[in-house]
């Protein structure tokens, strides 16, 4: 699952040991309260390019990547959806 977060990017959220999911649609716009643990991950610029270079992408695009790449992942025990 995405979650926007407020700064407009998105987190991905997994679930613990896949002991439970959430729909995927009829979500957008509503609310939800997790409890879990929260990540920053750092993906360094080798392993972008790296990605970049599996996908196909140009040399000149896999040139360009010269920043890592920083998002957040969630780990949920729960998830409750707001109404």
């Amino acid at each position: 699952m995405d979650v926007k977060l407020a700064d407009g990017s998105a987190m991905k959220v997994r679930f613990r040991d896949y002991g439970f999911f959430v729909p995927t649609k009829g979500l957008e716009g509503k609310e939800v309260v997790m409890q879990g643990r929260a990540k920053k991950e750092v993906t360094d610029v080798a392993m972008l390019q790296h990605y970049a270079e599996d996908a196909g992408k140009s040399k000149e695009e896999i040139a360009a990547i010269t920043e890592p790449e920083i998002s957040w992942t969630f780990e949920a025990d729960g998830v409750l959806i707001k109404e």
